[in-house]
């Protein structure tokens, strides 16, 4: 139930429940008073009840006036006796007067009042203080009934209804006082402890515990704020992860290039000292200690050109120039190009299918590198004197796939996932001498970052590229969207 609704349904609690409850007490009151202003009887009011025996003696009166002009004094007793027992629980009372004698005189003597009473012909009714009589003739006898609780202003009553009206006031000023209390602290409730679990949780997230997570079932305004929240510390923690990857990543690029260019340098340094001390003597040792340091210097040259270019791609600052090629033409052009420097490196590169039409948007040059990056480390990890790479290429829905699979020695299946990151060690042991994935080996020592640019410049021109163990070797396969998703036939 939502907060709006719930604060609507209390409004009308807070009218309904006091307006029920006072009407309730009210009646309770009533009862109250009926009961103490009746004596206990249950019925209304002494004097309504003393009307009801002035009914029942009319009654009386007439039917003997009309069938028995004189009626006969033991029936005149025998129906005050009736009477008498038909209201013996009220404070009324009947007496016979007759020939100037009671017959069956009042309980209580009030001799002014039942003379002036008796001494007027006819019915009336005489009453005096709290004490009333009702004469009806029967012929040549009269017949009393006496109340001694008979209140003629009915100020008690008036009193009593009075303070029963005070009395009904204020608790229902207090019940509608209670009822919004409670209900307001109810509706209080319903906010504060979301708002808490709110706070808390920002105080976790201020305490980096990106892990927390709210647990809220109601189904009010405040589901969607927590779920909203939880997303959020989702999102967080998602990019303190990243953070922290990019960080380690970070520090492995600066220990791994300062590795691989202390290498060269450590080499340029020893030649040069062997210039500078004459230990090359002769003309062709002179020779070869500066081919060797022309070697050096250009092996970190391509590591600063990497360096710089894996840099570029990761600010996305490395503009491209995108091109709509046929990449089962362009992979055939590729292959005819690099297959004769990698058959004398070791490396065969075999091309055993290619598509046809199959157009694509590429930056060629960039792509030449992915390439390039994948066969140079087919070459550092050639289980054998001399490897084989196998080129297919083929079209899966609107995407090529260009798949290079190599006889190498491959890596774990822990390794698959992390072949891509920067200067990821498939092997720990292989630290040096460019036996690390993604380095380029053969004319240049590995730098740490072939692969990692691969997968920078694919994903840029919007493709993707993954590592499969296909049972020997490893395979790399890109993945490039057909230009308006066309499809292409094979030959």
């Amino acid at each position: 139930m939502t907060i709006k609704r719930r604060m609507f349904i209390s409004h009308i609690l807070m009218i309904c429940i006091p307006f029920v409850l006072s009407v309730l007490f009210s009646i309770g009151i009533r009862f109250v008073i009926m009961k103490i202003y009746g004596n206990g009887n249950g019925r209304l009011y002494n004097n309504e009840i003393f009307h009801e025996a002035k009914g029942e003696l009319l009654n009386i009166g007439s039917r003997f006036t009309e069938d028995v002009p004189k009626p006969d004094s033991g029936d005149l007793k025998i129906m005050a006796g009736d009477l008498q027992n038909q209201f013996r629980n009220y404070n009324v009372f009947f007496a016979v007067y007759e020939n100037g004698a009671w017959l069956m005189p009042p309980p209580r003597e009030n001799k002014p009042l039942f003379d002036a009473a008796l001494s007027e012909a006819g019915n009336h009714l005489v009453s005096f203080d709290t004490t009333a009589a009702y004469i009806q003739d029967a012929g040549t006898a009269k017949i009393m009934a006496v109340s001694y609780d008979y209140h003629l202003n009915d100020d008690i009553h008036v009193g009593y209804v009075l303070a029963a009206g005070i009395l009904s006031f204020w608790i229902m000023i207090l019940l509608i006082l209670g009822t919004n209390f409670f209900l307001t602290r109810g509706m209080i409730k319903n906010i504060s402890v979301p708002l808490n679990m709110l706070s808390f949780g920002v105080e976790q997230i201020q305490n980096n515990n990106l892990g927390f997570r709210l647990e809220y079932k109601n189904s009010d305004e405040f589901f969607p704020v927590c779920g909203a929240f939880n997303k959020m510390t989702e999102r967080l923690e998602a990019m303190a992860a990243e953070h922290d990857k990019y960080e380690e990543n970070r520090r492995e690029l600066l220990a791994g290039i300062s590795h691989d260019l202390r290498t060269p340098l450590t080499s340029i340094k020893a030649y040069l000292e062997g210039i500078e001390k004459e230990i090359a003597s002769t003309r062709e040792k002179r020779e070869k200690y500066i081919a060797v340091i022309r070697n050096k210097t250009g092996d970190m040259e391509h590591i600063i050109s990497q360096l710089f270019l894996f840099s570029k791609l990761d600010l996305n600052d490395f503009p491209l120039s995108l091109k709509n090629l046929d990449m089962g033409l362009f992979i055939r052009d590729l292959v005819s190009e690099l297959a004769d420097d990698y058959a004398g490196r070791g490396l065969a590169i075999a091309l055993s299918e290619t598509p046809r039409n199959a157009f694509v948007s590429i930056d060629p040059i960039l792509f030449h590198n992915v390439v390039t990056n994948i066969l140079e480390n087919s070459v550092s990890y050639k289980a054998a004197e001399r490897g084989c790479i196998e080129i297919r290429a083929g079209i899966a829905g609107a995407v090529v796939e260009i798949r290079l699979a190599d006889d190498g020695p491959g890596v774990s299946k822990e390794s698959l996932e992390k072949l891509f990151d920067v200067f990821y060690r498939a092997d720990p042991s292989r630290n040096t001498g460019g036996s690390r994935p993604g380095e380029s080996q053969g004319h240049y020592p590995g730098s740490g970052l072939g692969l990692a640019i691969s997968q920078k410049i694919v994903n840029r021109m919007g493709g993707s590229i993954n590592a499969e163990l296909p049972g020997r070797g490893l395979a790399i396969v890109i993945s490039v969207p057909l230009v308006n998703g066309e499809t292409a036939c094979k030959f």
